[in-house]
Parts: C-alpha cells; sequence; structure tokens
C-alpha cells in the first residue's frame, strides 16, 4: 500500500489517536474498570526498513520517528533524551515544554502502558543541500490499561542541516 493509500484510510483514526505525535499520545486509559478490549485491524505483512540503505537525513527521520513512537515506561526517559538529540529548534522547545512527570509516567506504569513501532516505509518528500522532508508510515502496536491498539500511521518529519548534522524540526501525522 503507498503512503498516500494509508494516509486516506487511517488519517481519520489518527488524528482521533493522537492527541500529540509525542510519547505521551498513548497513555493510561481513564477507564479503570477492569474490562479488557483489544482492537486490532487486520495489517499488510510488515517489513521493516533497512537503515543502512537510507540517506543520512532519512536515518535521522526514522530514528527520531522509532524514539518517538516506541516506549514503555522504562525505556520512556532513554527514549525522551534520544528525541531531544536529534531535533532541533522549534521542536526541541517543544518537547522540553511537555516533558512528562514523574506522576504521569508513574500513571503509565500503573496502566501497563507501552507503544511498539516499526518503520515499514520512509519517502524522502523534499531535499535540498540544508533540509529535507521525509513521509515515514509506522506500524504501532498500543497497550494500556488491558486494551490493546494495532494500526499504521504515516508522519511528517521536517529536517535541516547545520554544520553537517540532520536534525529534526518538525514531527507531525500526515492528516
Amino acid at each position: 500500500m503507498t503512503i498516500r493509500g494509508v494516509v486516506l484510510r487511517f488519517g481519520a483514526v489518527a488524528l482521533l489517536a493522537l492527541a500529540g505525535c509525542g510519547p505521551r499520545s498513548a497513555g493510561p486509559s481513564a477507564d479503570r474498570d477492569g474490562r479488557t478490549t483489544s482492537t486490532t485491524q487486520p495489517q499488510p505483512t510488515t517489513t521493516t526498513i533497512d537503515h543502512t540503505a537510507l540517506t543520512a537525513a532519512g536515518r535521522v527521520a526514522a530514528s527520531y520517528a522509532l524514539a518517538a513512537r516506541s516506549w514503555t515506561p522504562a525505556t520512556y526517559r532513554a527514549q525522551y533524551r534520544r528525541q531531544l538529540r536529534l531535533s532541533r529548534e522549534p521542536l526541541r522547545s517543544a518537547l522540553r515544554r511537555g516533558a512528562l512527570t514523574r506522576k504521569q509516567l508513574a500513571a503509565y506504569r500503573d496502566e501497563g502502558a507501552h507503544v511498539n513501532a516499526t518503520a515499514v516505509e520512509v519517502a524522502r518528500l523534499l531535499r535540498t543541500p540544508t533540509q529535507s522532508r521525509y513521509a515515514i508510515v509506522l506500524d504501532e502496536r498500543s497497550a494500556a490499561a488491558g486494551q490493546n491498539v494495532r494500526e499504521r500511521f504515516a508522519y511528517d518529519v521536517d529536517l535541516k542541516r547545520r554544520g553537517g548534522a540532520w536534525r529534526v524540526t518538525a514531527f507531525s501525522v500526515q492528516p
């Protein structure tokens, strides 16, 4: 399936499911009555991306997307630090403003919340010597409070190059 097809098929779901695109968007459930619900959409076979075949900007874009959308309560802080290392302004400031509190992280632990994402498509949309944009499609499996969801989401990742290093300046779900 092409990136456009994924966007059209799952765009509305993505907008509802993701209040933001950082790790906090798949947090604890407000429903604590103990019911277990599983919502799994049939998905095409997952093929992982060969990161060594990507350009330097493509590797940074894919690494950032995976850091933002793959975490457990035990790895959350490390994934957050990785996002900070791979980003620059204005994204870095937004990440710092939205930093997870200890109380929120404890709630994730209590809910058994986690997200595991696999990059299934990386497409370059724009490339100049100093800026680049990629569309990244992730196969995401998330869980919280006994609820499991598997979906595919497409993200736009904007990068700028300074001093020979590519850094992410914007990360958003495709509409």
